[in-house]
């Protein structure tokens, strides 16, 4: 598995997003046909996974997990939907 960064195709959107919230550092990666989008601010990070196709698995999240947010993985709070995953950190 690989995150492939795309940020710059969703430039218009990541800026629109940069001013208008306390969202301080957005990053677009792809995973296959899944969409990984990783939003930090001052008080938490949030990783969206998504894919139109088919369901998110397990594998998928470990990886993401591994890859974005290492040492904090522990306290990372998932919720599952049929075609998204939501991972929620609070920033220390």
């Amino acid at each position: 598995m690989h995150l492939i960064d795309v940020s710059n195709s969703y430039s218009r959107k990541i800026k629109h997003e940069l001013e208008n919230s306390a969202t301080h550092f957005i990053k677009v990666y792809t995973l296959g046909n899944s969409r990984v989008v990783f939003k930090r601010n001052s008080l938490d990070e949030e990783i969206i996974i998504s894919n139109k196709n088919r369901s998110i698995s397990d594998d998928e999240i470990k990886f993401i997990l591994n890859e974005l947010v290492k040492n904090k993985k522990d306290a990372a709070k998932v919720t599952r939907t049929d075609s998204v995953v939501q991972i929620s950190l609070t920033v220390h």
